[in-house]
């Protein structure tokens, strides 16, 4: 890690959610096929998410959120966003057995080099035709595996988003997200591969036309990714995007999708969360991003002892609008909030 990173760095993601029409049935695929057996952070019996489920997964989790429909199947390996999962090297014959027994639609093992790192892949994908990749590098980053059980999934290695743009998306992240891309020739030719600081990729794949399974498509609710950022660095982090960007207001929980989302720039909006609509009443910008190619993601703040952030402590947004009313009394009793 170099010692002279930007502000806004993205150091590791954090969680993904996705798009599903059962959330007890993904529940319990998440828990046969990934060996997420555990909810995150207490979240199964919260008030206000019985539309969805959260598990942990060791270093990092995941969760899926109900939708009445899903877009069409995109095709096994296909599809975007796709989220990779680290196995190890070693383990790659189990792990296809696994999906064998369990019925688990995937690819067989393919040798891949031209992403920025080496290792083997397997597609595999859940019942709504969420797409996700095993990722069996040949050099895992030390706490890759932190926490797994026996299933041996570890955390998540990477994101496979769709660009129409790589120009445009390489200023966007560049500028905004502390991260550069690998040069062109040491990737494939229809990819472009941001390495974050302390472990993982954010790929992105050239497209023509947007496959709309994001959630900056306002085709699929909640779906999003989630990077962490050093945590002093949060707030000036979204101080940056909010000066550039313009605001969205649209509430896809109330409003539905929208007719033609990549024809937007790009922008920030409402988290959908409880301490997202909080954040929003109080401070007037949201903290969801939305690329020019609808891909979704916010920042969490991460604090470590170690200074690569090779493990981290998450702050969530519920920690940062805490702070914010106790700092900010006047904005909390201005937006009709109870001062904490």
């Amino acid at each position: 890690m170099k010692d002279d990173q930007r502000l806004g760095a993205m150091y590791w993601i954090d969680h993904f959610v996705v798009g599903t029409t059962d959330v007890q049935r993904w529940g319990e695929w998440s828990t046969e096929v990934l060996g997420a057996s555990h909810a995150w952070n207490n979240t199964d019996n919260a008030p206000g998410l019985r539309g969805a489920v959260f598990r942990d997964l060791g270093g990092c989790h995941i969760a899926a959120f109900l939708n009445d429909t899903m877009p069409p199947d995109p095709g096994l390996g296909e599809g975007m966003p796709r989220y990779g999962f680290y196995i190890r090297a070693n383990d790659i014959d189990r792990q296809l057995k696994r999906f064998d027994q369990l019925g688990v639609r995937h690819t067989e093992p393919r040798r891949e080099t031209g992403l920025g790192e080496a290792g083997t892949v397997i597609a595999f994908e859940d019942f709504d035709h969420n797409q996700y990749e095993l990722w069996a590098a040949d050099e895992l980053p030390d706490s890759a595996m932190d926490g797994i059980g026996e299933i041996g999934i570890g955390r998540l290695s990477h994101v496979i988003f769709e660009s129409r743009d790589f120009a445009r998306t390489t200023a966007f992240y560049t500028k905004y997200c502390g991260v550069d891309p690998l040069p062109a020739d040491r990737v494939d030719e229809d990819a472009l591969v941001f390495p974050l600081i302390a472990a993982g990729r954010v790929i992105f794949k050239k497209v023509d036309q947007l496959g709309l399974r994001t959630g900056g498509s306002t085709r699929i609710f909640g779906a999003h990714t989630a990077f962490i950022i050093r945590n002093e660095e949060f707030v000036p982090t979204y101080e940056k995007l909010w000066a550039d960007l313009s605001e969205w207001n649209h509430d896809r929980r109330t409003q539905g999708p929208i007719a033609d989302p990549g024809a937007l720039p790009a922008r920030t909006g409402m988290h959908g969360s409880e301490a997202g609509r909080m954040w929003k009443r109080v401070y007037g910008r949201g903290d969801a991003i939305i690329d020019a190619d609808t891909n979704n993601f916010h920042f969490v703040g991460g604090t470590s002892d170690e200074p690569t952030m090779i493990r981290y402590q998450a702050h969530y947004m519920e920690e940062h609008i805490a702070a914010y009313i106790k700092d900010h009394p006047e904005a909390a009793e201005k937006a009709g909030v109870p001062a904490r």
